[in-house]
């Protein structure tokens, strides 16, 4: 980053979506997300000695957007807070960053950029709930859309098939998987061919996420 560019602060959940931020340009990664939400003086002491007074902070966890606002309140810094409540959100906005750009035009455009993006996030039921209408029992694989419940199965690649389904996820291009930290790249690769079975105009991706609880996070755009 050079001295009056905007430098970008990300928080990511696993060490290869952190790879995947610094390869679209993020000066300072944060690790962070479920169950360990980076403090506000974490998140400072991210962007504090970084060669430049304009800076982006994305959250990629609703949890994590109130740190970064105080973050923001309490440093001489010009910060913008781009509200990312996952990292589907923190990964599209990233692609629409101009780092010599006019900072608030920046914010505004990562800020669209993110809404056109829907995030699946699969993960196993702790208890036995019902949330949002969906029947949970606990043990069951459960998947969210854009933050909501709205799946639980039996198996994951159930639990991955009507997520997508829900997603309407024919009439989106690309389906991105990121696999969490328990899951081998084989395994992955095999729920995303059934998938490609299932949807055979789209673009299927997989990519090494690495983040905990959550075996899947889906960015379908």
């Amino acid at each position: 980053i050079e001295p009056g560019q905007i430098a970008v602060v990300a928080v990511s959940p696993g060490t290869g979506l952190s790879r995947i931020f610094a390869s679209l340009g993020v000066a300072s990664v944060i690790s962070g997300g479920q169950t360990m939400n980076p403090s506000t003086k974490d998140i400072l002491e991210a962007f504090e000695h970084l060669p430049t007074d304009k800076i982006i902070i994305l959250p990629n966890n609703k949890n994590i957007v109130l740190a970064a606002n105080q973050a923001k309140e309490v440093t001489t810094k010009k910060v913008r807070v781009v509200p990312s409540k996952n990292v589907p959100q923190g990964l599209a906005a990233m692609l629409h960053l101009n780092p010599d750009g006019e900072l608030d035009a920046v914010a505004e455009k990562m800020g669209k950029a993110m809404e056109s993006v829907n995030t699946g996030e699969v993960t196993i039921a702790t208890r036995s709930v019902e949330i949002d209408g969906v029947d949970v029992t606990e043990g069951q694989v459960i998947a969210l859309l854009n933050g909501k419940l709205a799946v639980s199965a039996d198996s994951l690649e159930k639990a991955c098939l009507e997520l997508l389904e829900k997603a309407n996820a024919e009439n989106f291009e690309l389906i991105t998987m990121f696999y969490g930290e328990e899951m081998k790249h084989t395994e992955a690769n095999r729920i995303a061919d059934l998938i490609r079975t299932k949807y055979p105009s789209q673009e299927i991706e997989v990519q090494e996420g690495g983040q905990p609880h959550y075996q899947f996070i889906f960015s379908i755009e």
